[in-house]
């Protein structure tokens, strides 16, 4: 008997009837006569021909779900994802800008410094149906927040005599949209195992912030926010994978130099967790297998009169510690977010749930002062968004697989770098260059009012150093320094338009050159080209040519002490000499214009025909 051959190139309906039919007719000629539509035989072909295109379709859409570019199902996006080592988020907070204030008596003609109190993190303002919780404390005696930034503001109030009453205390400070919650979970022996999950009891989750486990059940009140904060025994970590077994906390131990910034450590944790939202929006906790570390086995060996270094020979492949039973884990979240969380400015104006410390002597002006706070948000309420959608996921999962948790290009050590906790503090301006395996970071603090400056703490540098050991290539080697800040002055002179109010346009066009260097808006390495601010600064009304603007180095003294690399034109001026009408700035360089009403100089007049 012939061999009979098949076309599988067929994957749709008419095409595998087509083949059936002609199979048909070319092994069994004789077997069937009628093939017409209203034939038994059609019925059959029509049917297997339905069957075969089905499970092409399944098998397709099966294969398709294994693929980020045509996957559809969110269930196969998250697995993807899973493999790849990601983790897709749910809701997404806003934050905002919020102005705190207070009104304190005077202690001569000063605020009196003892009911400057201190508002604790976690604190709850509230506006257009929206909750915004504190993010870290806020210290009304200090002039600067906790990542080291000068916040602070006092204004006198004065009575119709000139005399001072007392004073408004103004901190500005970051909130965050969101509750903090806690779910209690007694452990059993049932639940003591590898790999236990905890399900959060609701679908808004933001994230974990902290867990700790107590001794013993039936506890009927939950810990205080000093202990969610503590980091002794009893407290579990949140890890990106099981596998990591070290974190960065903070380390008391060591005194920093600068105000508002810790020290910062790795410190191994054998009591972690990791977080997963599922594909339904559902949020869980997954804890350790139990397992022995490398650094048990070596324990039992010295407890054996070993002495050899055995470290060399283990690799540490624990995955945590499981949870124990007979115990109580509380675990502290916070929900919210998503799109509605973007509210307006001034939205945030009622003072909700605070912790608020006042120490004064007297009770009753400790009390006044609590009660004298008032909110509002400054700037518009950003980032809130809903968990994200097929397409954003794609695009999250391509973005990030690149770097794979490590410091492969120069923006990866960008991105991790802004990853570090803000308690360790936070750097103005970060700027990384590499040559061959050497990555260097530079990096630029806040002065007390707002600029720009090279002088760095230490513990920052230290911090940031630390911090991005974990993530570096392991041929990288990482230097941390202190970036460039090249003071400038400009001189410029203008022809106004002949009803031009003078005063004004000169006010404005200062007002909008200053803007041009705002601290936001420039960034290490970013060059100036004049054209641009040429451009700009005829834009301005009134404004109605630009006839010259020379360009100055201000250096020493209340200046930064860092010099330009372009040569100067005047070196008793320190006028800079353009190139291609540029001022090029270095890759650890950002120019700066110190004191803008000083350092721009306009002169102007107004057009005048001549007399022929």
């Amino acid at each position: 008997m012939a061999e009979k051959k098949i076309a599988y190139t067929e994957r749709d309906f008419l095409g595998i009837r087509n083949e059936l039919l002609r199979l048909t007719n070319t092994y069994y000629p004789d077997l069937i006569k009628n093939a017409n539509d209203a034939s038994i035989y059609s019925v059959f072909l029509d049917l297997n021909a339905a069957v075969a295109d089905n499970l092409n379709f399944q098998i397709d859409r099966t294969f398709q779900e294994t693929v980020l570019q045509y996957a559809q199902e969110r269930s196969s996006l998250y697995n993807i994802a899973k493999t790849y080592g990601l983790k897709i988020p749910g809701n997404r907070p806003s934050v905002t800008v919020l102005d705190l204030s207070i009104i304190v008596p005077v202690l001569g003609d000063k605020e009196d410094f003892k009911y400057l109190g201190r508002l604790r993190a976690g604190s709850q303002f509230r506006g257009a149906g929206q909750v915004f919780e504190l993010v870290e404390d806020c210290d009304f005696s200090s002039q600067y927040n906790a990542e080291g930034v000068p916040n602070q503001t006092k204004i006198p109030n004065k009575d119709a005599n000139g005399i001072t009453q007392n004073y408004t205390i103004v901190k500005r400070e970051v909130v965050v949209n969101g509750i903090t919650k806690v779910f209690k979970k007694e452990i059993t022996d049932a639940d003591s195992k590898p790999f236990y999950q905890i399900f959060l009891p609701e679908k808004n989750v933001i994230g974990v912030t902290s867990v700790i486990q107590k001794p013993g059940l039936g506890y009927q009140t939950i810990p205080s926010n000093s202990e969610f904060l503590s980091t002794v025994s009893n407290k579990w970590y949140e890890v990106e994978a099981l596998a990591q077994n070290e974190v960065f906390v903070l380390d008391p131990s060591i005194p920093a130099d600068t105000p508002g910034i810790k020290v910062g450590k790795y410190i191994t944790v054998p009591q972690r967790f990791i977080t997963e939202f599922t594909p339904e929006g559902f949020f869980h906790l997954t804890f350790g297998s139990g397992n022995q570390t490398s650094q048990d086995l070596l324990d039992d060996f010295a407890s054996k009169g070993v002495k050899l270094n055995m470290s060399k020979f283990l690799n540490n492949i624990a995955l945590g510690n499981s949870v124990k039973a007979n115990t109580t884990l509380f675990i502290q979240y916070r929900v919210g977010g998503g799109k509605a969380a973007n509210i307006g400015a001034g939205a945030v104006n009622t003072v909700g749930n605070i912790d608020f410390m006042v120490g004064g002597p007297s009770q009753q002006i400790n009390q006044t002062v609590i009660s004298s706070l008032a909110v509002t948000n400054t700037t518009a309420a950003i980032g809130g968004a809903n968990q994200m959608t097929p397409d954003e996921i794609r695009n999250y999962i391509s973005f990030n697989f690149a770097a794979q948790n490590r410091g492969v290009t120069i923006n990866d050590y960008v991105s991790k770098l802004r990853t570090m906790p803000a308690t360790f503090g936070a750097p103005a301006k970060v700027g990384v260059t590499e040559i061959e395996n050497k990555v260097n970071v530079n990096v630029l603090s806040y002065t007390p009012d707002g600029k720009l400056t090279s002088l760095v703490s230490n513990t920052l540098k230290n911090n940031i150093a630390n911090y991005l050991s974990n993530y570096r290539m392991i041929n990288d080697y990482v230097v941390v320094g202190a970036a460039r800040v090249i003071d400038l002055a400009f001189s410029i002179d203008l022809i106004l338009e002949k009803d031009a109010n003078e005063g004004e346009i000169v006010t404005n066009v200062i007002t909008k050159v200053s803007d041009y260097f705002a601290v936001d808006k420039m960034e290490l390495g970013e060059d100036l080209a004049l054209g641009s601010l040429r451009a700009f600064i005829m834009n301005q009304p009134g404004v109605l040519n630009l006839t010259d603007i020379l360009v100055f180095n201000k250096v020493g003294g209340n200046y930064s002490q860092s010099v330009t690399t372009q040569p100067y034109v005047n070196a008793t001026t320190k006028q800079i000499g353009l190139i291609d009408d540029t001022i090029y700035a270095q890759p650890n360089e950002i120019l700066q214009i110190r004191f803008p009403n000083q350092d721009i100089a306009i002169r102007y007049k107004k057009p005048s025909k001549p007399v022929l």
